[in-house]
């Protein structure tokens, strides 16, 4: 596990190690994939426009400068949405139903409009997306006695007095638990979700 506060885009940028790449494309892949899967006129194409994706990021990243918070996460959207396009072109030759085409070109303009309830959707899903990614990272590191205490004490949300006289813990013992596990969620997740 990563124990300095370097975050992974920014370790990418200055070294671009292989396990720092596969650690993204193990948070990223699955995400871009149920967003390119959504396109029925695609499906059969799913694969070319995610391998694309992964070609760009993996292209622009030891260049990319993160401008705000969030930037990052509209970033990958707009990659997305270009590859998408790409590919529409590319389905556009071939015969399909025209109504299933033009949802598909409506409903990639809509996720490219920052504005849209498609590019707000696009936001929240990244983010469960690279939260659950993060503690699936995180979870493994942890003893199962803390991992237990964080999830009963932060997740779902039950007084710790109640959480600690259940696993036999002192109060102390959550608290720190809560606190170390959220510690280390937050270096994994260092500029992949807004702070």
């Amino acid at each position: 596990m990563q124990t300095t506060s370097v975050s992974l885009l920014q370790r990418l940028a200055k070294t671009g190690e292989d396990a720092d790449w596969q650690k993204l494309l193990t948070i990223y892949r699955p995400f871009i994939e149920r967003v390119v899967n959504s396109y029925p006129v695609l499906v059969s194409h799913a694969d070319d426009v995610v391998q694309e994706v992964v070609m760009v990021l993996m292209r622009e990243l030891p260049v990319y400068q993160r401008q705000r918070a969030g930037s990052f996460r509209s970033w990958l959207r707009l990659v997305t949405v270009n590859q998408l396009r790409i590919a529409l072109r590319k389905v556009k030759r071939q015969p399909q139903s025209s109504t299933e085409f033009l949802a598909s070109v409506e409903q990639i303009e809509s996720l490219a409009d920052p504005m849209s309830i498609a590019a707000k959707t696009w936001d929240e899903e990244h983010d469960r997306a690279v939260l659950q990614s993060v503690i699936d990272l995180v979870r493994p590191t942890v003893q199962e006695q803390t991992w237990l205490a964080f999830e009963r004490y932060a997740i779902a949300d039950e007084p710790p007095s109640k959480v600690a006289t259940d696993l036999g813990m002192s109060l102390n013992s959550v608290l720190l638990a809560k606190s170390r596990v959220l510690r280390r969620m937050r270096v994994e997740a260092k500029g992949l979700v807004d702070d």
